[in-house]
């Protein structure tokens, strides 16, 4: 190349890194001696080239003092590795903190010439502070999911406690003898109670899955069998709208999926619950299964319902938006199928729906297939694991039950002292406080023991942990009575040792049968 060109080269050169936001730098590996350095620089550290150039030094002095150690041994490395890529902090002139990312590489010379490294140095402080933010953002979101997800917990329990009282003290009504419109008036405070129930516990459900909190345990599950058990529970709201409901013959459905039971079976339940709902008079409900590509199993429940038009088809599973159904009088929360959404996605699996105003709408829920399968529960006559034999005993075993109720709410204890009132025989004893209660326990001896978790002076868990410490106390009976729902506690409750646990609002036949016999349901976990 003549020095013509040459020249030309180099000016074509200059003009390129003269014009760009990135810092170029041409300098020798050791001793530190500068070639060449863009304009850039002025831009990025705040110095002029010439400054750069005529002092190495206080070049390097823009370097942050928590990353100079770490940069010097970096540029150490530059001198004799091909390529070195690192991001440190400078300082400006004018005081300024900015981030840079600084690649160095090393140039091909001619033999003789001293070995030189070309660094190029972008300033990538935008991205960090997008970086920090979004960061931050992330975090604070955890943070208010969390806070979501304790107040709701806590709501729960707050709104359980008087519900308790509500439904309890309701039932207890609905037991007396009662003018025609007074029961109906009962059954209408059981229902919305019911109702509201049902409720707090979809938007808690929904709160755990958004934290990673809900737990599922999934296993091979046969679908006829859930299917048999949704099909039972609805006989009669399928009676009242005298529907037609049609199940696959033969052995279509009799397959396994990788499915937790208990959420699989409330999935389906909401479905063939909506499509009664929202079915016309005399209608028709149809349960068909099939096997998908892909090792996918499907269940869809169609309906020859209201339909749901398609510009309302992409707020379906959005919570509490009941797509205008709020004003056909039939009851619901608009929770039920995004919390369905949201479990079947956990469990692996996915929802498909197709419906068309006036003709009706079709659910399916796709999940993975299982090819084998060990026993399921009602597939072979033998007991389900961990199942405990009951030993029942005949009502009046007992001549006088002794019971001592460990609570601290008022409205509670006036329920349970009205239930012990008309089982005949049982002799309640209460308690307010944790310490008071053992102390009870201890002298009396009571035949069963009824305890909340939430008391003023200690937590109901280190009341039970204390009574399953003593020799004198670990054997009786200790039914909790809680509001807290979470599948999770009651496991981990009756695992230390307590007989049953009783969510609020519980229902008070099952109360009742606990008087009946203290011992029907001791040591068993689920």
């Amino acid at each position: 190349m003549n020095r013509r060109a040459m020249q030309e080269s180099e000016e074509r050169f200059r003009q390129l890194v003269n014009n760009i936001d990135e810092v170029f730098i041409l300098r020798t590996a050791a001793p530190y001696r500068y070639v060449y350095i863009s304009p850039a620089v002025e831009k990025v550290f705040g110095l002029t080239a010439d400054e750069a150039v005529a002092d190495p030094a206080h070049f390097l002095s823009f370097t942050h003092p928590d990353d100079a150690e770490f940069v010097r041994k970096t540029m150490e490395e530059a001198g004799h590795a091909p390529r070195v890529e690192v991001e440190y902090r400078i300082i400006r002139s004018d005081g300024e903190v900015r981030w840079v990312w600084t690649r160095y590489q090393q140039v091909e010379v001619a033999p003789g010439d001293p070995p030189l490294v070309a660094v190029v140095v972008t300033d990538i402080t935008a991205q960090k502070d997008a970086q920090r933010a979004e960061a931050s953002a992330r975090a604070e979101a955890v943070r208010a999911n969390a806070a979501k997800t304790e107040f709701l917990s806590r709501m729960s329990h707050e709104l359980r406690t008087p519900m308790n009282a509500i439904l309890g003290f309701a039932q207890l009504l609905e037991m007396d003898e009662l003018s025609e419109n007074q029961h109906e008036s009962v059954r209408q405070i059981i229902h919305g109670g019911r109702h509201l129930l049902d409720l707090i516990n979809e938007v808690l459900d929904i709160s755990r899955i958004d934290s990673g909190e809900l737990a599922l345990s999934t296993e091979p599950v046969l679908v006829s069998d859930v299917m048999d058990e949704v099909m039972d529970l609805v006989v009669p709201l399928v009676a009242a709208r005298n529907l037609t409901v049609l199940t696959p013959v033969g052995d279509v459905c009799h397959e396994h999926v990788l499915a937790d039971r208990q959420r699989f079976k409330q999935v389906l339940l909401n479905f063939v619950s909506n499509a009664i709902k929202y079915n016309r008079n005399s209608g028709e409900i149809r349960l068909t299964c099939s096997t998908r590509p892909g090792g996918e199993f499907a269940i869809t429940v169609s309906d020859t319902g209201i339909g749901i038009g398609a510009e309302e088809l992409e707020r379906l599973f959005t919570p509490f938006d009941r797509l205008g159904r709020e004003n056909t009088g039939e009851e619901g929360t608009g929770v039920g199928l995004a919390l369905s959404q949201r479990l079947v996605q956990l469990m692996g699996g996915r929802i498909e729906v197709e419906s068309a105003p006036g003709v009706g709408s079709s659910f399916t829920v796709l999940l993975p297939r299982v090819e084998t399968a060990g026993p399921q529960p009602g597939e072979q006559g033998s007991p389900a694991a961990g199942a405990v034999s009951s030993t029942a005993t005949a009502p009046g075993r007992y001549s006088q039950l002794r019971v001592i109720y460990i609570e601290d709410n008022l409205a509670n204890l006036r329920l349970m002292e009205q239930l012990a009132a008309r089982h005949r025989g049982v002799k309640l004893i209460h308690a307010m406080q944790g310490r008071l209660g053992l102390e009870l326990i201890s002298s009396s001896q009571p035949d069963l023991i009824l305890l909340d978790l939430h008391l003023p002076d200690m937590s109901g868990e280190e009341v039970l942990r204390r009574l399953q410490a003593e020799v004198t106390t670990k054997d009786i009976p200790t039914v909790v009575v809680s509001a807290d729902a979470s599948p999770g506690q009651i496991r981990r409750i009756l695992e230390m040792g307590a007989s049953g646990y009783l969510t609020k609002p519980f229902d008070v036949e099952e109360l009742l049968r606990w008087f009946d016999d203290p011992h029907r349901m001791e040591g068993a976990v689920p």
